[in-house]
C-alpha cells in the first residue's frame, strides 16, 4: 500500500513539475519590455523646465494634465479634470477626478493643481503660457477655479501643454529639485531608472486611473543615427521608433512582413532661423536675399522625396490661426545675388548650425550650396542637441535649422514663444527678434476671445514674418512612426502614448 501511495505521489509531482516548467517557459517567452528609440535622449524630467520633444515624450506618460490633446483629431479631451465650466470670460471651474494617486502613493488633489501652475508661472521657459492666470482658488479637494486678469483665449489649450503636467506639491516642497531625480506623476508609467547617455526605463503604474498599461516596461533609448534605428527594428533589438526619412519609410514598407509603418500630416514646421542680433543678420534685406536664394522645392524633392508639404506659414494647417493665404518668400536667386552684390557681401562667411538630425544636416548641405551660388560662404556647425540648444539660445550662430510644433494646436504657442521679444533665447525666440508691432499683435491675440478677430490677428503676424524674415519656413513635417509587427495600437503622433500599446499574444 505504501509503495502504491508513493508511486501516485511521484506521478503527481512529475505532472506538477512539468506543468510549472511549461508555465515558467511561457512566462519567459512573453515579452514585457518595449524599446523605443529616438534621436536624442531626455534632458530633464521636470515638466516645467523643458519645451523640447525628446524630454516631453517621457513627461507625457509619467505625468497627466488637467486636459489633454487628442493628436489624431486636435481636440481637447478630459484628463485629470473630468469636466470644466466657464463662468465668464475670466473664470473657469475644473471638476477633478476622484481617487487618483501619484506614483509615491499620495492622493492627487486641487492643491497640486494650484502648486503646479503657480510654480509654472515663475519659470522663464513656460511663464508666458500661464502668466494671465491671476488667481487659483481651491474650492475643495476635487474642485479648482482659475481666474485670469483679462480674457485669455488659449487657456484650455495651454493647460494641455506638457509643461502643465501636474506634480505632487507636497513631495516637491519636501524634496525641492531632487524631486525630479525620482519624480512622482499620476501618469500611466512611473520612473524606474536613467542611464545617462543611454536610456530611461519606465514601469507600468498598476494604480493608474485608466487602468494599468498592457506593456510593463518602456525603455527609451537615444539612437541618433537613423540607419541604426531602422536596422534595430529589422533585428528586433528596437521595437519602435519615430521621425523617419522617406528612405527609411521605403525600407520599412519593403519589409512589411517584419515591420509596420504609419504616417500622418503633422503640425511641426521645419525652418531656417536667422539670428537677428548678429551684425549681418540685422539687415532685413540680407535675410530676404538668403530666403530667396533657397530653393525649398529642391530640398523637398531631393531629401523628402516630395512626401511633405511646402510651408506657407510658420504654423501648419490644423493649428488654430493658420491662414492658407499666408506667404513665404519664393526662390529668386537672381534677385538674391543682386542684393548680396549691392551690399558688398560677396564672400561673406556665415555660420549655419544644426543638431544631430541627419535630415536637417542634409538640408543644411543643400542650403550651403545654394547660398554659395549667390556669393555667401557658409560653414555648417553640427552640434549635439544640448549644445545646439544652448548656442541658439545665446544667438551664437548666424543661422540655424530647427523645427517647431505647437503641441497645443493653437497659434499662440506657434507664434508667441518664437517671435515675442519677451521670449528671447531659450524660451523660444532663438532668432533674437524684436518688433514692437509683433509684440502688440501677439499680446492682443492672446486676449481676444472673438474667434474670427483672433484669426485676423494671426494673419497679420504671418504677414510681418513674411516682411521681416526672422525665420524661413521650409516644409511641414509629417508625423511618422514604425514598429515591429508584434506591436499593436501604434498611431502616428508626436508624443507616443505607450499606455495604448500592447504586444500581440502568441497563439
Amino acid at each position: 500500500m505504501k509503495k502504491k501511495l508513493a508511486a501516485i505521489l511521484l506521478c503527481l509531482l512529475s505532472v506538477l513539475f512539468v506543468s510549472c516548467g511549461k508555465e515558467a517557459e511561457k512566462a519567459k517567452d512573453e515579452k514585457d519590455t518595449l524599446v523605443f528609440a529616438q534621436i536624442s535622449e531626455c534632458k530633464t524630467l521636470d515638466p516645467q523646465d523643458t519645451t523640447e520633444q525628446y524630454s516631453q515624450r517621457i513627461v507625457a506618460v509619467v505625468y497627466d494634465r488637467l486636459v489633454e490633446i487628442d493628436e489624431m483629431t486636435g481636440e481637447l479631451v478630459p484628463g485629470l479634470a473630468e469636466s470644466w465650466e466657464r463662468l465668464d470670460e475670466n473664470n473657469i471651474v475644473f471638476h477633478l477626478r476622484k481617487g487618483v494617486k501619484f506614483h509615491n502613493g499620495n492622493a492627487f488633489t486641487a492643491n497640486d493643481v494650484k502648486y503646479t501652475l503657480e510654480r509654472a508661472k515663475t519659470l522663464p521657459k513656460v511663464a508666458h503660457l500661464y502668466k494671465l492666470i491671476s488667481n487659483i482658488e481651491v474650492i475643495d479637494d476635487n474642485t479648482v477655479k482659475l481666474t485670469t486678469s483679462e480674457p485669455f483665449a488659449p487657456l484650455l489649450a495651454h493647460l494641455s501643454h506638457k509643461t502643465a503636467s501636474i506634480i505632487d506639491g507636497k513631495a516637491h516642497k519636501e524634496l525641492g529639485e531632487k524631486y525630479f531625480e525620482n519624480p512622482a506623476g499620476t501618469g500611466p508609467y512611473k520612473y524606474s531608472s536613467w542611464k545617462v547617455g543611454d536610456r530611461i526605463t519606465l514601469e507600468a503604474f498598476n494604480e493608474y486611473f485608466k487602468g494599468s498599461p498592457a506593456i510593463k516596461f518602456i525603455e527609451v533609448r537615444a539612437v541618433p543615427e537613423e540607419n541604426s534605428r531602422v536596422i534595430g527594428l529589422e533585428t528586433g533589438e528596437i521595437d519602435m521608433t519615430a521621425e523617419l526619412s522617406p528612405e527609411s519609410r521605403k525600407i520599412i514598407l519593403d519589409n512589411a512582413d517584419k515591420m509596420t509603418y504609419a504616417e500622418s500630416s503633422g503640425i511641426n514646421v521645419n525652418y531656417l532661423g536667422f539670428a537677428t542680433n548678429r551684425e549681418i543678420m540685422k539687415d532685413k534685406d540680407v535675410r530676404k536675399a538668403i530666403a530667396m536664394a533657397i530653393d525649398r522645392d529642391a530640398i523637398i524633392d531631393s531629401i523628402m522625396m516630395g512626401t511633405v508639404e511646402k510651408a506657407n506659414s510658420f504654423i501648419a494647417p490644423g493649428v488654430f490661426g493658420y491662414d492658407k493665404n499666408s506667404k513665404v518668400l519664393e526662390y529668386n536667386p537672381e534677385e538674391a545675388k543682386k542684393i548680396i552684390e549691392a551690399k558688398g557681401l560677396v564672400g561673406t562667411k556665415l555660420k549655419l548650425g544644426v543638431s544631430n538630425s541627419p535630415v536637417r544636416m542634409q538640408m543644411c548641405e543643400i542650403i550651403q550650396a545654394q547660398l554659395k551660388e549667390v556669393g555667401l560662404d557658409v560653414s555648417i556647425e553640427s552640434l549635439e542637441w544640448g549644445t545646439f540648444l544652448a548656442a541658439t539660445a545665446r544667438g551664437d550662430l548666424d543661422m540655424f535649422s530647427l523645427g517647431w510644433g505647437p503641441s497645443t494646436y493653437d497659434g499662440d504657442y506657434g507664434f508667441y514663444p518664437n517671435f515675442h521679444s519677451s521670449q528671447l533665447g531659450g524660451a523660444g525666440n532663438r532668432s533674437q527678434y524684436v518688433n514692437p508691432e509683433m509684440d502688440r499683435l501677439l499680446d492682443e491675440a492672446k486676449k481676444e476671445v472673438n474667434v474670427e478677430r483672433r484669426k485676423e490677428l494671426y494673419s497679420k503676424v504671418a504677414d510681418i514674418i513674411y516682411e521681416d524674415v526672422p525665420a524661413l519656413p521650409i516644409y511641414y513635417l509629417n508625423d511618422s512612426v514604425a514598429a515591429v509587427k508584434s506591436v499593436e495600437g501604434m498611431k502616428p503622433t508626436s508624443y507616443i502614448r505607450f499606455d495604448e500599446l500592447s504586444f500581440k499574444k502568441e497563439k
